[in-house]
């Protein structure tokens, strides 16, 4: 089956939305549609002389496809002057609309050529019936960030949660209502927090930078850390009660940007626990174990990516250099998802490289707050319990009693309730996940939060010192 690429997919309900004032940012165009492929078949059906285009899978509501009245099975030909010969040209044409601006569409529907024209609407912004809205901003590096904070009604000053994303450049402005990690920061705004995200630089409404698949992670952490800054200088936050939620890579993030704006506490979840070089390992070896290969081939394998990671990692090789190694090119393009280029695991391969150079374990000393490890039973990517129970050991050495470990049951690493890792293979194989992660958020996670950022407050043990 080929890939669909979804443009943008927003859904949203009435509710109070504040907007900060002296905004630099503005918000960024929203198409609306997902677009696929072209299929021999289609291009058959509408008599059509080539695969050219892209055709509308699904149309968002109050988007711009909605006003131009675009339906699935459209096929777009042209984008105003713009030939599109595949479906990523559709995505990539979209990228440079403006808000306002007048657009036009040749498209062909059931056979026959239709002109569509409409003004270019803008990317819908969340909204809440149970909650109050900030979109705001924040100066980087190169330009602005876009920050978002919600929090419940009424006025007061609420501890803060700052959700700190992992290794993705998606943006996380208006996710959808059961995203998973909207459903974990709906139900921490739902037990009384201000919950705050932003969206990384160089993705969602980001103005200034350099795509976000294009930047090291110093300049995302520069961010993050501005962005942490700025949300204790609200007048809705309780600036001595500050959270950090680390999710996957943002575990790596939190006591790097804590060590500089210090914060009451750190949660982790599905942190790596080690250096990334040596979780790197850990990933090839463990995670082959985990999905069944056979052992004997795990041997042979890590025998060529054991050094290549070595070298790519810690050597700091480019994937030019590494891809001369006859022996290194085919791990490297299927092991770390190389694309030919620049881009490893979907970002500018000095990313991955830069992540190595933050000393992690001094990130944690320095941090010096307390610590909540949470590990999913089902967590692949996490690997196993041992990496995060090795965390809160090194954090308990360091700073005796601060770091606390929690096992969440049957929980894969994007918080949903699975069962075991066996079961969440199960579903991916099956094609089922996708379908299945709508409906099965853990909230025993929100509870897991809560319940230990109440104990840290009542206690005011590290963080308060």
């Amino acid at each position: 089956m080929k890939k669909i690429n979804l443009l943008i997919v927003a859904a949203f309900t009435c509710g109070l939305l504040l907007q900060a004032q002296a905004q630099n940012l503005k918000r960024r165009p929203f198409l609306g549609v997902q677009i696929a492929p072209v299929s021999d078949s289609l291009a058959s059906v509408y008599k059509m002389k080539s695969t050219a285009g892209g055709v509308v899978a699904a149309v968002i509501p109050n988007s711009t496809a909605a006003a131009l009245k675009l339906q699935p099975n459209d096929v777009i030909l042209k984008i105003n002057d713009t030939d599109i010969k595949t479906h990523n040209d559709v995505v990539a044409k979209a990228r440079t609309f403006k808000t306002g601006e007048a657009v036009t569409l040749q498209i062909i529907r059931n056979g026959k050529s239709i002109t569509l024209k409409e003004k270019v609407r803008e990317m819908p912004r969340e909204t809440d019936p149970n909650a109050e809205l900030v979109y705001d901003e924040v100066k980087t590096e190169h330009g602005y960030t876009r920050l978002i904070a919600k929090r419940p009604k009424g006025k007061g000053r609420y501890p803060a949660v700052f959700f700190l994303q992992g290794y993705g450049c998606n943006s996380i402005d208006n996710l959808q209502p059961n995203d998973p990690q909207r459903k974990l920061m709906d139900g921490l705004v739902a037990k009384g927090y201000a919950v705050f995200k932003m969206d990384k630089p160089g993705s969602g409404d980001s103005q200034g930078s350099a795509p976000c698949t294009q930047i090291a992670f110093p300049e995302e952490l520069a961010a993050f850390s501005a962005a942490l800054k700025k949300l204790k200088t609200y007048d809705f936050v309780d600036a001595e009660n500050v959270y950090l939620f680390g999710h996957s890579l943002g575990a790596n993030t939190a006591p790097v940007i804590a060590s500089d704006s210090k914060v009451k506490g750190i949660i982790a979840y599905g942190v790596a626990g080690k250096p990334w070089y040596e979780y790197m390992l850990d990933v090839f070896r463990e995670q082959r174990a985990a999905v069944g290969t056979d052992p004997v081939q795990i041997d042979q394998d890590m025998k060529v990516l054991g050094p290549l990671t070595y070298e790519f990692m810690v050597l700091k090789k480019t994937p030019e250099e590494l891809s001369k190694n006859p022996s290194y090119k085919p791990y490297f393009e299927q092991n770390f998802d190389y694309d030919g280029n620049d881009q490893v695991f979907g970002r500018h391969y000095t990313f991955m490289q830069s992540i190595q150079e933050v000393p992690y374990n001094m990130a944690w000393r320095d941090a010096s707050t307390n610590v909540l490890v949470i590990y999913g039973e089902a967590d692949i990517a996490s690997i196993s319990p041992n990496n995060s129970q090795l965390l809160v050991n090194s954090i308990n050495l360091m700073h005796p009693g601060s770091a606390t470990y929690k096992f969440l049951p049957g929980t894969d690493h994007g918080f949903i309730k699975v069962g075991t890792m066996q079961n969440l293979l199960r579903l991916q194989q099956s094609g089922q996940f996708g379908a299945y992660v709508q409906n099965n958020f853990n909230q025993e996670l929100v509870e897991m939060v809560d319940s230990w950022i109440k104990e840290i407050r009542n206690n005011q043990n590290f963080g308060s010192k």
